[in-house]
């Protein structure tokens, strides 16, 4: 980490009256658990839709997925997020992730942009089941769940698979907040793909200032007002104990 960087980075916390941060799946990664929205896991929606044996498969997969799930827990990332936000520091933390582990972690203000792997919808009568719920039925044997509302076999989570758009809801309220903040913070997310491709654009026009933090290059660091790269379980705790520095010296 750059110090000339890192130092300019704390100075715009300290003064930024509204925070909003994205995060993504690097957060997950280090915590030990894949991107769940990856199309190597998730089938085309056509096609989980139309066959038996695809709904099979994934279910399949989520089943041997379901563990480390269930283990996981938030890493320095999301606690030191947490953190920033009971100082008052962070207005509203949107993720790409959809573990849960923001939520675990303690937030109060997460908005899940690709909804989450914690809860299944039939995609037939809209009836909710909780993955626990799914996963005990998975267990004694049967490879596909059934919905006891209407009697399809056509559940699935609410995140997007290939073919499906994202959340809209989600995305607007993304949009609203980005309005009127000042800094914002992208900590291993993925800008690759729209929606959330344009919000670092949305924000710089807003006049806010952008930060990347990631363990890799990307498309918008060009764009960026400050990039660091790092492993972000690793780049924000240090952050936060420079910016609890200040306050206790002022």
């Amino acid at each position: 980490m750059t110090k000339d960087v890192i130092d300019t980075v704390i100075d715009w916390i300290k003064e930024a009256k509204k925070i909003v941060a994205i995060t993504g799946a690097e957060l997950s990664a280090e915590s030990g658990l894949p991107d769940f929205t990856d199309p190597k896991i998730n089938p085309h929606i056509d096609d989980f839709r139309a066959g038996k044996e695809v709904r099979a498969n994934y279910w399949k997969k989520i089943k041997e997925m379901y563990l480390a799930l269930a283990k996981a827990q938030p890493n320095p990332a999301h606690e030191a997020l947490v953190e920033l936000e009971m100082m008052g520091r962070l207005d509203c933390l949107f993720t790409q992730t959809t573990d849960g582990l923001h939520h675990r972690a303690g937030h109060s203000t997460v908005i899940e942009l690709n909804s989450t792997m914690l809860w299944v919808t039939c995609t037939n009568c809209g009836k909710d089941y909780t993955i626990d719920a799914i996963l005990s039925i998975l267990e004694k044997g049967i490879e596909v769940p059934v919905c006891e509302g209407c009697g399809k076999d056509v559940l699935k989570p609410p995140i997007s698979f290939p073919g499906q758009p994202p959340p809209h809801w989600e995305v607007r309220e993304a949009w609203m907040m980005l309005h009127d903040c000042d800094l914002l913070l992208i900590i291993g997310a993925s800008l690759d793909a729209q929606p959330v491709s344009s919000l670092p654009t949305l924000a710089k026009e807003k006049g806010a200032k952008l930060v990347i933090i990631s363990e890799r290059e990307g498309q918008a660091d060009d764009y960026a007002d400050a990039v660091i790269y790092g492993k972000p379980s690793h780049v924000l705790p240090h952050l936060l104990r420079r910016v609890k520095e200040g306050i206790e010296l002022s």
